[in-house]
């Protein structure tokens, strides 16, 4: 993969990670319903509390395999895939 490619990838990764590892829990204007943090926003949306430790657990294992992935390629288009319809369930 390209050198763009590559940190597009890391970046995604990267991301992903810290929105569900280190802002999980911070207050934010850019939540759906009114919520302030992100468990706020699965509550706000009717899903049952394992929902969002499901969603989260996936979307951490996915990004680390994203990360993974830049030097073992067959894990990239899996990752990317699921994850893209985890976003399409978003």
């Amino acid at each position: 993969m390209t050198f763009v490619g590559n940190a597009v990838q890391l970046a995604a990764a990267l991301w992903i990670l810290n929105v569900w590892i280190l802002r999980f829990n911070k207050e934010t204007d850019y939540r759906g319903g009114g919520a302030k943090n992100l468990p706020e926003e699965f509550d706000v949306y009717g899903f049952p509390s394992g929902t969002f430790y499901l969603v989260g657990a996936a979307k951490i294992i996915l990004a680390l395999l994203l990360i993974v992935g830049l030097w073992v390629d067959v894990l990239v288009t899996p990752s990317a895939g699921l994850l893209a319809l985890l976003m399409v369930g978003a």
